[in-house]
Protein backbone atom coordinates (compact mmCIF):
# COMPACT_ATOMS: atom_id res chain seq x y z
CA UNK A 1 0.00 0.00 0.00
CA UNK A 2 1.37 3.33 -1.39
CA UNK A 3 1.37 6.07 1.59
CA UNK A 4 1.30 8.97 -1.50
CA UNK A 5 -0.61 9.83 -4.17
CA UNK A 6 2.52 9.26 -7.34
CA UNK A 7 2.24 5.55 -8.18
CA UNK A 8 5.47 6.48 -9.64
CA UNK A 9 7.43 7.27 -7.15
CA UNK A 10 10.87 5.22 -7.14
CA UNK A 11 10.44 2.41 -4.56
CA UNK A 12 14.20 3.19 -3.88
CA UNK A 13 13.40 6.67 -2.99
CA UNK A 14 10.55 5.57 -0.20
CA UNK A 15 10.44 4.34 3.48
CA UNK A 16 8.75 1.43 4.75
CA UNK A 17 6.28 1.67 8.37
CA UNK A 18 5.49 -1.90 9.42
CA UNK A 19 3.33 -3.74 12.48
CA UNK A 20 5.51 -5.30 14.46
CA UNK A 21 4.36 -9.15 14.61
CA UNK A 22 3.16 -9.27 18.06
CA UNK A 23 0.54 -12.11 19.59
CA UNK A 24 -2.80 -10.55 21.13
CA UNK A 25 -2.34 -7.26 19.32
CA UNK A 26 -3.61 -6.42 15.94
CA UNK A 27 -2.39 -2.92 14.40
CA UNK A 28 -3.48 -1.42 11.33
CA UNK A 29 -2.00 1.47 9.18
CA UNK A 30 -5.46 3.42 8.16
CA UNK A 31 -3.22 6.70 6.59
CA UNK A 32 -0.17 8.30 5.62
CA UNK A 33 -0.17 12.23 6.67
CA UNK A 34 -3.85 12.73 4.74
CA UNK A 35 -3.65 9.83 2.34
CA UNK A 36 -6.08 7.11 3.62
CA UNK A 37 -4.64 3.11 3.39
CA UNK A 38 -7.89 1.92 4.75
CA UNK A 39 -9.30 -0.82 1.87
CA UNK A 40 -12.58 -2.37 2.24
CA UNK A 41 -10.56 -6.08 1.53
CA UNK A 42 -8.56 -5.51 4.78
CA UNK A 43 -10.88 -4.22 7.21
CA UNK A 44 -8.64 -1.17 8.30
CA UNK A 45 -5.99 -4.00 9.13
CA UNK A 46 -3.19 -2.65 6.16
CA UNK A 47 -0.14 -4.13 8.26
CA UNK A 48 2.42 -2.20 5.91
CA UNK A 49 2.69 1.12 4.23
CA UNK A 50 5.36 2.63 1.54
CA UNK A 51 6.13 6.50 2.69
CA UNK A 52 8.00 9.11 1.40
CA UNK A 53 10.85 10.64 3.54
CA UNK A 54 10.49 13.77 5.45
CA UNK A 55 8.25 13.94 8.43
CA UNK A 56 5.18 11.94 8.04
CA UNK A 57 1.77 11.37 10.52
CA UNK A 58 1.18 7.82 10.44
CA UNK A 59 -2.92 7.00 11.51
CA UNK A 60 -3.26 3.42 12.98
CA UNK A 61 -6.34 1.13 14.31
CA UNK A 62 -4.51 -1.09 17.56
CA UNK A 63 -6.62 -4.01 19.17
CA UNK A 64 -6.32 -6.42 21.79
CA UNK A 65 -8.95 -8.63 23.13
CA UNK A 66 -9.97 -5.45 25.62
CA UNK A 67 -9.92 -2.70 23.86
CA UNK A 68 -9.59 -1.06 20.32
CA UNK A 69 -7.81 2.52 19.94
CA UNK A 70 -7.58 5.26 16.89
CA UNK A 71 -3.88 6.03 17.56
CA UNK A 72 -1.33 8.33 15.59
CA UNK A 73 2.58 9.04 15.45
CA UNK A 74 4.71 11.57 14.28
CA UNK A 75 8.30 10.33 12.24
CA UNK A 76 10.34 13.08 12.27
CA UNK A 77 12.70 12.60 8.66
CA UNK A 78 11.91 9.18 7.42
CA UNK A 79 14.71 8.21 5.26
CA UNK A 80 14.69 6.93 2.13
CA UNK A 81 15.27 2.78 2.22
CA UNK A 82 14.60 2.59 6.58
CA UNK A 83 12.39 0.48 7.71
CA UNK A 84 10.15 1.77 10.44
CA UNK A 85 8.89 -0.76 13.04
CA UNK A 86 5.27 -0.08 14.98
CA UNK A 87 4.91 -1.55 18.31
CA UNK A 88 2.00 -2.24 20.29
CA UNK A 89 1.43 -1.88 23.76
CA UNK A 90 -0.98 -2.59 26.37
CA UNK A 91 -0.93 -0.74 30.12
CA UNK A 92 -4.43 -2.44 31.70
CA UNK A 93 -5.96 1.23 30.68
CA UNK A 94 -4.76 1.63 26.75
CA UNK A 95 -2.94 0.89 23.75
CA UNK A 96 -0.34 2.65 22.69
CA UNK A 97 1.75 2.56 19.50
CA UNK A 98 5.47 3.66 19.61
CA UNK A 99 8.34 2.72 16.07
CA UNK A 100 11.53 1.75 16.53
CA UNK A 101 13.77 2.75 13.37
CA UNK A 102 15.41 -0.42 11.79
CA UNK A 103 17.36 1.42 9.67
CA UNK A 104 18.45 1.25 6.08
CA UNK A 105 17.70 -2.42 4.33
CA UNK A 106 17.48 -3.84 0.82
CA UNK A 107 14.28 -5.72 1.75
CA UNK A 108 11.62 -6.78 4.49
CA UNK A 109 9.21 -9.69 5.09
CA UNK A 110 6.17 -9.79 7.44
CA UNK A 111 3.79 -12.65 7.87
CA UNK A 112 0.13 -11.22 7.25
CA UNK A 113 -2.08 -13.62 9.40
CA UNK A 114 -4.82 -15.82 7.41
CA UNK A 115 -6.48 -17.81 10.22
CA UNK A 116 -6.74 -20.65 9.93
CA UNK A 117 -4.27 -21.19 7.36
CA UNK A 118 -0.81 -20.08 8.06
CA UNK A 119 0.45 -16.93 7.62
CA UNK A 120 1.77 -15.75 4.34
CA UNK A 121 5.39 -13.81 3.72
CA UNK A 122 5.37 -10.74 1.88
CA UNK A 123 8.58 -9.35 1.30
CA UNK A 124 8.48 -5.60 0.18
CA UNK A 125 12.29 -4.46 -1.82
CA UNK A 126 13.56 -0.88 -2.25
Amino acid sequence: MLGYADKHHPQSDTAIVACAEQPGFICGITGVDEKSTWTKYDGGKTPWVRVLPGNRVIKLTLSNSHLVSRSWFKIDNAQAGHVYRVDVAFDGKALTASYTDLGEMDSYTIHIPRLPLSPKPVTAHF
